[in-house]
């Protein structure tokens, strides 16, 4: 995240521009709907110690930590993420409009194979926020692509992304830190999208220009200048991670910040034919698009992306193997 190095201004009014000419793409997408104004839940406070047995930490972030445990209630395994209250706080305190949506609300609605499911949320009696969410067994995108896999299994994983992406956009809403670490790889070769912490509604007040959030090396260049945002702010970083990927590598090669953010506003990104010259072409196009600097030179909508990827020949010789043959452990 880096509300650091963009500063914590408020956002500015302002809307976004006219209507612009979209490429063309394979198959018919409608466009994401904007959810309606989210109206102020109160949150109830739960003894988790007693809802919960902790198994483990299995992981941990500027705010929270994620843990294994069971629910009491009904024996299921569950992922049990809680925030550190003072970090919370303040980070709230400097982002947090009053009709965002918590992590936890925009979790419940989103119901989708791809997408990591939400089963509860609130506050925990010590007043830290908390979220329970599906376990997944299974490792993220990043170690999958470290681990060396076949073309035909990446343009599958890919596609899979992207429709879970889509059902974020579709609920009308950005998830706006989109990269392989929040893209799981279950054993059953399942992708799910995970972490909505800097997920905000596709309304108005959310695409205008201003402070913005997020993971600099999978940012769209209009993020990156705080121009006025869309959803397509996330096929752009769909598209680093398709390209990082295939490739092994980012489509910008530089690693300080300020020249991270001088080439995303200068500079197109690397060419992925000349990166990767065995690439199908008709991939390489597919990726190229979705990493237009120009918002309106990219694909419409996620839900076109994944019919396009799963039509390509190189697509055609992808078989789910046991998940006991995956490279996970």
């Amino acid at each position: 995240m880096l509300d650091w190095l963009f500063g914590a201004k408020k956002e500015d009014a302002g809307g976004q521009g006219g209507a612009k000419p979209k490429p063309k793409s394979k198959g018919k997408a409608a466009a994401p709907k904007a959810p309606p104004a989210a109206a102020p839940v109160k949150l109830r406070k739960v003894n988790i110690e007693r809802k919960y047995a902790v198994v483990g930490e299995i992981g941990q972030g500027s705010m929270s930590k994620v843990y294994r445990a069971v629910d009491n209630e009904n024996g299921r395994v569950v992922c049990l993420k809680v925030q550190d209250k003072p970090k919370t706080t303040a980070a709230q305190a400097r982002t947090r409009a009053p009709d965002r949506p918590t992590e936890g609300e925009i979790g419940q609605k989103i119901h989708h194979p791809h997408v990591v499911r939400t089963y509860d949320f609130g506050l925990t009696s010590k007043g830290q926020y908390y979220i329970v969410m599906e376990f997944i067994e299974g490792v993220s995108l990043n170690f999958v692509r470290q681990s060396g896999c076949e073309l035909a299994r990446k343009v599958e994983l890919l596609a899979q992304a992207a429709e879970g992406l889509a059902a974020v956009h579709a609920k009308g809403f950005m998830h706006h830190d989109y990269g392989p670490k929040n893209l799981l790889v279950s054993r059953d070769d399942e992708i799910k999208l995970i972490d909505f912490g800097l997920a905000v509604p596709n309304t108005p007040a959310y695409r205008r220009p201003g402070n913005r959030t997020g993971t600099l090396q999978y940012m769209a260049p209009e993020l990156v200048r705080r121009e006025s945002i869309d959803e397509k702010i996330d096929i752009f970083s769909w598209g680093v991670t398709a390209f990082e990927l295939l490739t092994g590598k980012l489509p910008y090669d530089a690693t300080e910040p300020m020249q991270m953010i001088r080439q995303r506003i200068n500079s197109d990104p690397m060419d992925i034919g000349q990166v990767m010259p065995t690439l199908p072409d008709d991939l390489a196009q597919i990726i190229r698009l979705a990493l237009s600097r120009r918002p309106d030179k990219r694909w419409p909508h996620a839900a076109t992306l994944p019919a396009a990827l799963r039509g390509l020949p190189c697509a055609a010789g992808y078989k789910r193997n046991n998940a006991e043959e995956r490279p996970y452990d």
